[in-house]
């Protein structure tokens, strides 16, 4: 065995394949400090050492652990390798140690129909988020039909203009709009942010977005809500837009933190009318300035400036260094994955406006300088 041989990392236990299971209902580490086991393929000690989490991926590519998994996710009765009991006391020790685990089915069965209009939602969510016209999508049905001439449901699929802007309206639209409705239900607090632009027919257009904290995702998420065209809507119009849309979903008024807006110049009539709103039902707006992101940030360069660490400019120093060498930067992506596979090997770059995404560039260099000399 290599002197420096990759021993088996813990941390792989946390990771998941490409199907997104996790790992550790599999992967154990073997009988060596440089090798693993797959319970699924009851295979004995592989070999890491070299290659170290690449071996695990290679292992995972392979056509019998892909079809072990195909059975585990899906049907019936599986048989994987458990541990062999050792105590020769015990009057079982030469028992197999095989073992069968009968698994529940998880798919759910559609009908035939059901598969079509699966695999046209499927289609028109990619062409929403890709931004294909509709135009684009009026040919994908006899594509789809030459591509796969031997499924019935691409025979079956039809998503011309019209169908694919009455799906995404009347079908995936409202869909999403509940499930943020309800998700938003559940916080708290949210800010409700504007952004007044010209659309692609040229009118003018108010979309609202919400952020906040989700309690389904466990993090701060940013989600569009509806869309207002304006025209010469005075203020009080937009208000009366905003109120009725919350009354009409539910959405308590009195959790609304602070409206946000994508010049503090703008829209500060329509601030002030929702606050008055508010404050008849027993709740008010929180002032924080034109524009709370920049108070936020500038509360980041205070603490920075006043501890005269001067780490930002240390950052900048270290991204200029990689990115201005092609060959520093090879050198270091070389070395790290000679020591350390798992660590990351691009630096991030720091943009002194955005204070707040300092520790996120601050732990990425710990973690490369750290990570390949533990």
């Amino acid at each position: 065995m290599p002197r420096l041989a990759t021993k088996f990392n813990i941390s792989w236990l946390e990771k998941v394949d490409s199907d997104g299971v996790p790992v550790k209902r599999w992967l154990k580490q073997g009988a060596q400090l440089s090798s693993f086991i797959c319970t699924l393929c009851k295979t004995g000690d592989l070999y890491c050492g070299n290659k170290g989490w690449q071996s695990i991926e290679r292992h995972m590519d392979n056509k019998k652990h892909r079809d072990n998994l195909k059975l585990l996710k899906e049907n019936t009765t599986f048989t994987i390798q458990t541990e062999v009991n050792h105590n020769p006391s015990k009057a079982d020790s030469s028992s197999s140690n095989i073992s069968k685990v009968t698994l529940a089915s998880r798919t759910k069965k559609f009908s035939f129909s059901d598969q079509v209009t699966r695999a046209e939602a499927l289609w028109a969510i990619n062409a929403s988020r890709h931004g294909y016209s509709y135009l684009s999508c009026n040919e994908s049905g006899d594509l789809f039909k030459k591509m796969f001439p031997d499924s019935n449901i691409a025979q079956t699929f039809n998503m011309e203009t019209k169908i694919l802007s009455y799906v995404i309206s009347h079908g995936l639209g409202p869909f999403f709009h509940r499930n943020l409705v309800e998700d938003i239900r559940q916080c708290e607090r949210f800010v409700l942010c504007s952004d007044e632009q010209k659309n692609c027919q040229n009118n003018k257009q108010l979309d609202i977005i919400f952020k906040y904290w989700s309690v389904k995702n466990q993090r701060v998420v940013t989600r569009y809500y509806k869309s207002i065209l304006l025209g010469h809507a005075p203020a009080h119009v937009i208000r009366d837009h905003i109120i009725n849309s919350f009354r009409t979903d539910g959405i308590d008024i009195k959790r609304l933190l602070m409206i946000g807006r994508d010049n503090p110049n703008v829209n500060k009539t329509i601030e002030k009318l929702i606050d008055e709103e508010m404050k008849k039902v027993g709740g008010e707006l929180l002032k924080l300035g034109s524009c709370h992101i920049h108070v936020v940030h500038n509360t980041f360069k205070s603490g920075t400036t006043t501890s005269h660490w001067y780490i930002e400019d240390f950052c900048i120093d270290v991204w200029s260094w990689f990115r201005h060498s092609l060959a520093r930067k090879e050198d270091f992506i070389k070395i790290s994955e000679e020591l350390n596979e798992t660590v990351e090997k691009n630096i991030l770059y720091f943009v002194c406006t955005r204070w707040v995404l300092l520790g996120k560039v601050v732990n990425r260099i710990l973690s490369n300088t750290m990570g390949n000399f533990k």
